[in-house]
């Protein structure tokens, strides 16, 4: 059986942001960011799926359903940034803000990790892919999928048990666009924001990896 391993740094990260979640219900005694943990395990699943991905054997239709499942999670690593919209609602806010930041980060991270790891696989057996255009697009694709799970609540798995109702708003964004130009609006700027992130992620890394 293959067995997934996390990096020792990223699984002590997942504890560390855990125990601050622990913490704050300790000190408040309320459980309004129990969901943080829930958001860092579907932040993961891209992450796992491209693990698998990358040392799978070269087999069509299995790699198509593990980048296809990979595609339709990886929204997940990147919603988590919009949680600061519960920093309204506060009443610990600098605490909150900071334990919202640091899993944001962590999950961000680990987005932009699957994303290395499946164009490492891509380059290996698509060697003629512009990944850099497509790694873009599917930016844009996943913000376009955050603006559908953070205002429309749909999840990753609706696409399987509920793919009629998906499929007609989105059918219904396209057709009418100037009508739901707040759908574009958001998009467009949060895709901007991921492309930006991803930017940045790139080259802490290759910073990083000059220095070791």
């Amino acid at each position: 059986m293959m067995k997934l391993t996390l990096k020792p740094n990223v699984l002590s990260a997942a504890i560390f942001g855990c125990l601050l979640v622990v913490l704050r219900f300790l000190i408040t005694m309320e459980l309004h960011y129990i969901f943080l943990i829930w958001n860092l395990f579907l932040a993961m699943v891209p992450l796992g799926l491209s693990k698998l991905l990358c040392r799978q054997k070269f087999r069509l239709s299995l790699n198509l359903l593990l980048l296809g499942s990979w595609v339709l999670f990886l929204p997940n690593s990147f919603y988590v940034i919009t949680d600061l919209i519960h920093l309204k609602n506060s009443n610990f806010l600098f605490y909150d803000a900071g334990l919202i930041s640091f899993f944001a980060i962590l999950c961000v991270s680990l987005g932009f990790l699957s994303m290395m790891e499946v164009k490492s696989f891509l380059h290996e057996n698509a060697p003629k892919l512009n990944h850099w255009i497509m790694n873009i697009m599917l930016l844009f694709l996943c913000a376009f999928g955050i603006f559908l799970g953070r205002f429309l609540r749909y999840n990753s798995w609706n696409i399987v048990n509920d793919p009629i109702s998906l499929f007609k708003d989105c059918f219904n964004f396209i057709r009418h666009p100037v009508e739901h130009a707040q759908v574009w609006f958001f998009t467009f700027g949060f895709g901007l924001l991921l492309v930006g992130l991803y930017h940045i992620f790139l080259k802490i890394t290759e910073a990083r990896n000059e220095i070791l």
